[in-house]
């Protein structure tokens, strides 16, 4: 999968989220009669930007599928994964913060999306398409598999300048990261060590020198964690809900 193009922001925000990786324009794909089950999430491009929504996803996969897809391999679809963080992020994430819907600029550490578990399982071996792909003519694999966190934050490590100008050029005071990798890269990329979400301090926020920009700084899980992060997040959340205004 070729890079995800990460610019700087058009103009000046309160507040940057860092991922640490994009996710993926999937279809669901459903093999020619008789050939094989179907595939619910089959990642086929980064997606468009970002903690992407969702939105626009039938345009996104029909102009694929006229460059890319042939009918002998079957059918194709939008999937409903698509979107499925990115529609979570300002409602559970950025509004108990108090951050509006057009005032934050968001990025990733790494520009490309790389391959899940689930989806490693369907691409190899026996896998769905794994198992087709002679048969069918199907295209190579061309996606990295899934990086370790430890080999997140040090592939970042080249993605610093960009990452260093994103947040200078954003005019931020806040920045939120998603995740024990982008943290790690938070910390690493302002003179810290460490960074890892802490489950007794995660209501308290952090402080991070990036650039010229001094920064609040909110380590928080990802929107696509799961238990016991995620009755950790939703406790900060209803915390966040019934503190008295300032």
């Amino acid at each position: 999968m070729r890079d995800l193009a990460m610019g700087t922001p058009l103009r000046e925000v309160s507040t940057v989220v860092v991922g640490a990786y994009p996710s993926a324009v999937h279809v669901e794909w459903t093999p020619p009669r008789g050939l094989g089950r179907r595939v619910a999430a089959l990642p086929v491009d980064n997606e468009p930007h970002p903690f992407w929504d969702g939105s626009g996803m039938e345009h996104f996969v029909e102009r694929w599928r006229g460059e890319y897809f042939r009918p002998e391999w079957g059918t194709v679809r939008p999937s409903r994964l698509n979107g499925s963080s990115g529609r979570l992020l300002h409602t559970r994430w950025l509004a108990p913060l108090g951050v509006a819907v057009d005032d934050y600029f968001v990025t990733d550490c790494l520009p490309t999306s790389m391959m899940s578990d689930g989806v490693e399982g369907v691409v190899t071996g026996e896998g769905a398409y794994a198992a087709l792909a002679e048969e069918l003519g199907l295209p190579a694999v061309d996606m990295l598999q899934h990086p370790s966190e430890n080999a997140i934050v040090a592939r970042a490590e080249r993605q610093h300048d960009r990452l260093r100008r994103q947040v200078e050029a954003s005019g931020a005071s806040t920045i939120v990261t998603l995740g024990n990798a982008a943290a790690r890269v938070v910390a690493a990329l302002s003179g810290q060590t460490g960074g890892a979400l802490d489950e007794d301090t995660y209501e308290e926020p952090r402080y991070a020198t990036i650039g010229d920009r001094n920064l609040t700084w909110h380590a928080l899980v990802h929107p696509a964690v799961r238990a016991p992060w995620v009755e950790r997040h939703d406790q900060w959340v209803l915390g966040r809900r019934t503190e008295p205004a300032a």
